[in-house]
């Protein structure tokens, strides 16, 4: 089982009840022995006691998978010893703790994930493995089981979701919010890029210290912004407080009035028509009140988030609390801010970038977002391109020697600044506070309604509430299923199942049948299949020559291992390469991958019984259309001669029978 959470609470619950994994191990009798593998990285948080139910207020920060084992044991106690529970995310990086002999010895998978990527990649080694496996997910009201059976139905991967595309146009986002959704975004957007990027980019240079590369205009842009943000940071917590009491002072007031500058309260259109029509609001300036909660509401979050990104202590037990924003309040108002001055060159670039939505949505091509975004990646660009690099560097080098250098087996992110990570469910950390307070007051300063501090939590953090009824149908769905394949039940007899309770509706259908692809007259295969070729010793060119023996009509063209390349035909083709591609298709294939034996140790045999490859392969003899066949199934390359791994698994099988009762 992948997966502790909503999903997983339920159908481990389910597991307990029905028995599944009980049975003990009995060699008389010849029973294998039952066990599940519960796998989850996470720990238990606040928003997860409402609809994970194996959890309780006792358990916060605590390991999501033994402490849901633990609880399934007191429900079944005859799972004690059956249930193992590790903390381990199934992704490429854990490829040595879940490997392919680890999925081919299961009976059966199922997912209780959260995520589209975790979901493929399990997807994918279920396939290859060949291994059933159960997928699942929710979504509010929704949710969804599919059933997928080795050879008989199609994976999770075969069928792709349409595109979400509700991305907000970046003109909307900076300039015209039509609702306080937009004002929300554009506070986590800024959130990202003065407490999370810039602290990166600051992080980069101070790495790379006096070895700094300034290549192109991304590394300058990204240079002279850590730099900047170094030579501009606080020493103390007033600092912080003052950096927070120019950040209003930019972003409600001298902003909006530069937008007034460039669009006035009466301004037109090039049609002639008022520009300020709904939907574009007409801003108006905020001035900052020392009264006014909102506005302290934003200071207070903005001074302690700049506080923790540079490691300064908040001088307050309760930085949250009335008492402390308004004392900060009072500070503020002593802050001398510089008053505003129109930027004629920040005019030419609003007009610009306003005209080029205006005649995207005009031809209806609703790219306005990207265009936008690309034309400030350009501005951007060419802005770093008139710094000189030296001079910049040079800069940076003074800089660096007055700064404290960290200790031993330390690091600057320890000692100096830290890059912060948006995280909704922490209360304390002030990321929400940020984005509620500074989200509110652009509403109120383009005349839109305010947002709760939890729907600003709810909106910001893509969170979509949980119904604990969705996850125990969709769990007790997917339960059925197990039992089916346990009886190994026909393929017509399984269901795959949507539901959505807020309509409510339940579509249940027979699992997809899965696609057969005819690569030639005589050779089909499957998203399931796989070739097998016995490479004990051969080169890559016989390797390749065995393929399209054992499949007349398909000529290899490219060799891959995962997404590294082998051998590419284009280039080993080219002028000049004539050397390299005989030494590349004449070296054998264990070598060639850097698996094969150490001579040194007396070894004889590669120290990896199989390679995986990807094969691009087109049809033989077809010189006018070279066109890469899709469909070709991965090519296992078994490295070690039969009879040494039959003798392995011989000796292997010995040791585990003479190994004593306390160890097994």
């Amino acid at each position: 089982m992948v997966g502790a959470g909503a999903i997983g609470c339920e159908l481990l619950k389910n597991y307990a009840m029905l028995g599944v994994g009980t049975a003990k191990k009995d060699e008389k009798s010849g029973i294998r022995g039952g066990s599940i593998v519960l796998t989850d990285p996470d720990v238990i948080e606040v928003s997860n006691l409402s609809r994970q139910f194996l959890f309780r207020e006792k358990h916060l920060r605590k390991p999501k998978s033994s402490t849901a084992a633990a609880a399934a044991i007191q429900m079944n106690p005859e799972l004690k010893g059956n249930v193992i529970a590790r903390l381990d995310k199934v992704y490429d990086g854990t490829g040595h703790i879940f490997t392919d002999q680890f999925f081919e010895g299961l009976t059966i998978v199922t997912n209780a994930l959260d995520n589209v990527a975790a979901r493929m990649y399990v997807d994918a080694r279920c396939v290859t493995a060949k291994v059933p496996l159960l997928e699942s997910g929710t979504l509010g009201p929704k949710g969804h089981v599919q059933v997928i059976l080795p050879h008989l139905t199609e994976s999770y991967g075969s069928q792709k979701d349409p595109e979400d595309n509700n991305e907000i146009p970046i003109c909307t986002l900076k300039m015209f919010p039509e609702e306080t959704i937009h004002c929300i975004e554009w506070a986590r957007d800024l959130f990202g890029k003065l407490f999370s990027q810039a602290p990166k980019s600051a992080l980069k240079v101070l790495e790379e210290g006096e070895g700094a590369s300034l290549e192109d205009a991304q590394d300058l842009g990204g240079f002279k912004e850590g730099v900047k943000l170094l030579k501009d940071r606080p020493k103390t917590f007033d600092d912080c407080v003052a950096f927070a009491r120019k950040a209003f002072e930019h972003y409600f007031n001298h902003a909006i009035k530069q937008l007034l500058h460039v669009y006035p309260l009466d301004a037109k259109t090039k049609e002639g028509a008022p520009f300020w029509t709904l939907p574009k609001r007409a801003p108006a300036p905020l001035v900052f009140d020392e009264t006014n909660m909102l506005h302290l509401q934003f200071l207070s979050a903005t001074a302690c988030l700049q506080a923790t990104v540079f490691k300064i202590p908040i001088p307050s037990a309760k930085p949250r609390s009335d008492e402390f924003r308004i004392e900060l309040g009072k500070m503020a108002t002593a802050i001398k801010v510089e008053e505003f001055v129109p930027d004629e060159q920040a005019a030419k670039e609003i007009q610009a970038s306003v005209d080029k939505a205006a005649s995207k949505g005009k031809e209806g091509e609703g790219d306005e977002g990207e265009e936008a975004e690309e034309e400030e990646q350009q501005i951007q660009q060419e802005e770093g391109a008139v710094d000189d690099p030296e001079k910049l560097k040079a800069e940076f080098l003074e800089l660096f020697q007055t700064l404290e250098k960290p200790g031993e087996g330390k690091t600057f992110e320890d000692t100096l600044i830290k890059a912060e990570e948006f995280e909704k469910d922490e209360d304390s950390n002030f990321h929400i506070d940020f984005m509620a307070a500074m989200g509110n007051c652009r509403a109120v300063s383009y005349k839109l309604e305010a947002m709760d501090w939890i729907q600003v939590k709810l909106k910001a953090g893509r969170i979509v509430p949980a119904l604990a009824t969705t996850t125990a149908a969709i769990a007790g769905l997917q339960a059925l299923e197990l039992v089916k394949v346990l009886a190994k039940a026909r393929k017509e007899d399984h269901r795959n199942v949507f539901l959505n309770l807020a309509v409510p509706i339940m579509q249940a259908s027979e699992p997809g049948d899965v696609e057969k692809i005819k690569l030639t007259e005589t050779t089909s295969a499957t998203l399931w299949d796989r070739w097998e070729v016995e490479a004990h010793g051969l080169t890559l060119l016989e390797v390749i020559a065995k393929v399209e023996e054992q499949h007349p009509g398909l000529e290899v063209r490219d060799v891959l291992r995962g997404n590294a390349p082998v051998y590419f035909h284009a280039i080993m083709s080219a002028p000049g390469k004539e050397k390299d591609k005989e030494r590349t298709l004449k070296t054998p294939v264990a070598e060639l991958l850097g698996l094969e034996a150490d001579a040194s140790a007396g070894e004889t045999e590669a120290y990896e019984p199989y390679v995986d490859l990807t094969m691009t392969c087109v049809l033989k003899g077809d010189a006018t259309n070279k066109v890469v066949l899709e469909g070709v199934p991965p090519i296992r390359v078994h490295l070690r001669a039969p009879e040494t791994l039959a003798t392995e698994k011989k000796e292997e099988a010995c040791v585990k029978k003479e190994e004593p009762a306390e160890k097994k």
